[in-house]
């Protein structure tokens, strides 16, 4: 009789071991792929992650700092400023052109190009506008090849490539917001009396670079990598209205994006 319960304790036993056993299996694998699952999210974040710009207008962490230059934006447009702006540089742009702005009357155009942007011999305009219902400065590009609009930060993406370029020179804000504080902020009281000399200058373009007298190359600075031959096709928007300053771009059609390639400060 004793040797039957010591039979049956034995088995239980070794029962509950194997059980045991089993479970630990369970949970290592369960652990593992879990452990392997974590080290590839991990490395696709760091080989997939690129950093695009936001503009500062869209930017919750500039909000606060930028607060004041929207009221400005805001004051200048209430004063029909950028209006009689809009109505000079409107008869300079084609028909085309002039009935999407017909469709937009949130828009007042405050600056205009025209060139090769998105591809060779294709026909590309650049638009800086006041956007009365968002209270912000946006860069619209043309392509005319697809007969589309888009917003520079919002619809085509945009990755500052001068960022770890030791370049030198940094200044705070996104192109279209760098715009309003040298060419509307700064010049507001200037504006209200005359928007003449205003319009004499040109503070974007579309252009060859190495062949356009307002750059320096040799004074700039390039972004890491980037190929410094075939140079048209190039955006570019003056960041001083006092200096011969000026960050270009560079489009690329195999991911929609635009490069920050190119950038000049203080250059004579």
């Amino acid at each position: 009789m004793r040797n039957k319960i010591v039979l049956v304790i034995f088995t239980l036993l070794q029962i509950s071991c194997n059980s045991k056993q089993e479970e630990n299996k369970i949970n290592h694998a369960s652990n593992t792929k879990k452990e392997i699952t974590k080290d590839s999210s991990i490395k696709t974040e760091t080989v997939d992650s690129i950093q695009y710009q936001i503009s500062s207008y869209d930017n919750p962490e500039d909000a606060e700092r930028i607060s004041k230059e929207k009221e400005s934006l805001k004051r200048l447009s209430e004063k029909n400023i950028f209006l009689e702006i809009h109505n000079k540089l409107i008869q300079n742009i084609n028909e085309e052109q002039q009935s999407f702005f017909k469709t937009k009357p949130d828009y007042e155009l405050l600056y205009t190009a025209k060139g090769s942007l998105f591809q060779e011999n294709s026909n590309d305009f650049v638009f800086i506008v006041y956007d009365k219902k968002n209270v912000k400065i946006s860069i619209l590009l043309y392509n005319g090849t697809t007969n589309t609009y888009a917003e520079l930060y919002k619809d085509i993406k945009v990755i500052n490539g001068l960022k770890n370029a030791n370049c030198n020179f940094y200044s705070f804000g996104t192109l279209d917001y760098r715009f309003a504080n040298e060419f509307l902020f700064s010049n507001e009281e200037s504006l209200a009396k005359s928007t003449e000399s205003y319009l004499e200058y040109t503070p974007v373009k579309i252009t060859d670079i190495s062949k356009d007298e307002n750059f320096i190359l040799k004074s700039g600075c390039f972004a890491k990598k980037v190929s410094k031959t075939n140079l048209d096709n190039t955006l570019c928007i003056a960041t001083s209205a006092v200096y011969n300053s000026w960050d270009c771009l560079r489009y690329d059609k195999t991911n929609n994006t635009f490069l920050v390639f190119y950038g000049q400060a203080f250059a004579d």
